[in-house]
């Protein structure tokens, strides 16, 4: 069904609905974004791109952009909360998945303004403020209706439209999220404010009962990216951008080390985010629409794989759309090739934070135990997520 020439509408403006235009433009397609805000706001945190998620950027032509804007990870550090020591270090410069292309951290935005741009450089047709409010099937087509009455039919919808989607319950997917217990906080720091004359390159999990701190740099260190998670059981709101008080935060760590606690101290912007467990629907996709990314399958945060995964499924609906005989083939072969890959991380998440949670003896023998792998065998971590990092679907892994 080759996408050239094919009309593509895309429900989101987010990192999976700009990657999916990138790709099914470059192979032809004439993309049209629908996007409910009012324009692409600068707001937002750090985020990671994986080796995985970067091998399709690096193919979609924009390794350049990502490099003059993002900053290389060099390693992970896991660490007790009582001690400065590493309980385990990866070293990301050496490697065993191989995959040859870097650890990335970047602000959503620069990241988000980069894809914005190579989209509309490629003729993509972006339409901000078009807030999406039903969606039906018309004969032969998919019919959208936005709040200011208009109305768009489409042959081809991809439903990229995050965790609150529409297009996921026009497909039939509206069973209710399940809260995990957790909720985040995210918030950036000012480098200036942190007493040491330079940031490296590194990422870091401080990991305590019922809580776990990461931090890493973004814009060549001037930012600090910080996401703070705590075990709690009144229920809070889903999503990412719930403003809160800096006085919770530094409650829920006030027992945690002074270096801990002023680097919380400083913290500006904070926004709480609850963490929920959406189950993965069994199908995708209706005859003319698809889900992808947190739209289909949002997962929780503790392996840094929500953009990647979503980077990747744009990368292989293209693939599929421009190689099946028809749209709805191409949308079963899509989910059928992303189906296992997403259960099992979205799975490896949730252990991850279960693992940073961990409490009395279970977190001694944790710690005791990545301390003495890290000792005799370093390998043993590093390897751990090779089956992840490893991969690269535009190479056809």
């Amino acid at each position: 069904m080759a996408l050239r020439n094919k009309s593509v509408s895309i429900l989101g403006a987010g990192i999976s609905g700009l990657t999916s235009a990138i790709a099914m433009a470059r192979l032809g397609s004439n993309v049209t974004i629908f996007e409910g805000a009012k324009k692409n706001l600068n707001t937002g945190a750090g985020i990671q791109i994986s080796p995985n998620g970067f091998g399709v950027m690096s193919a979609l032509g924009l390794k350049e952009a990502l490099a003059s804007k993002g900053s290389v990870l060099e390693y992970i550090n896991v660490q007790n909360y009582k001690k400065p020591s590493f309980s385990a270090r990866v070293d990301l410069r050496n490697v065993t998945h191989g995959n040859v292309h870097p650890h990335m951290a970047i602000h959503r935005f620069d990241l988000t303004n980069i894809l914005m741009k190579t989209a509309m450089k490629l003729g993509v047709k972006i339409l901000f403020n078009k807030q999406a409010t039903d969606i039906t099937n018309a004969s032969e087509s998919v019919k959208i209706k936005f709040s200011d009455e208009t109305f768009h039919e489409c042959q081809i919808l991809v439903g990229a439209d995050g965790i609150h989607s529409l297009t996921r319950k026009f497909i039939g997917c509206d069973e209710k999220p399940k809260f995990t217990g957790k909720v985040a906080w995210r918030a950036l720091i000012e480098s200036k404010f942190i007493p040491l004359n330079d940031i490296p390159n590194e990422a870091t999990i401080r990991f305590g009962p019922n809580r776990h701190i990461v931090t890493y740099p973004i814009r060549d260190g001037k930012l600090i990216n910080l996401v703070a998670v705590e075990k709690r059981e009144e229920w809070t709101a889903e999503g990412w951008d719930l403003p809160d008080n800096r006085a919770n935060l530094e409650k829920s760590f006030q027992h945690w080390p002074t270096t801990v606690r002023k680097l919380l101290s400083v913290a500006e912007n904070i926004k709480l985010w609850g963490l929920f467990v959406h189950e993965l629907p069994h199908k995708w996709h209706s005859d003319l629409a698809v889900l992808i990314g947190d739209a289909c399958h949002p997962m929780v945060p503790f392996l840094g794989q929500g953009a990647n995964m979503a980077i990747e499924d744009a990368w292989v609906l293209a693939e599929e759309l421009d190689n099946s005989n028809n749209v709805l083939d191409a949308f079963k072969r899509f989910q059928a090739r992303r189906y296992r890959r997403i259960t099992k991380v979205a799975s490896a998440s949730s252990s991850n934070g279960d693992i940073y949670h961990a409490v009395g003896v279970r977190a001694n023998l944790i710690n005791i135990g990545m301390k003495a792998s890290y000792r005799l065998k370093p390998s043993f971590i590093q390897s751990k997520y090779d089956w992840l990092y490893g991969v690269d679907v535009s190479r056809g892994d």
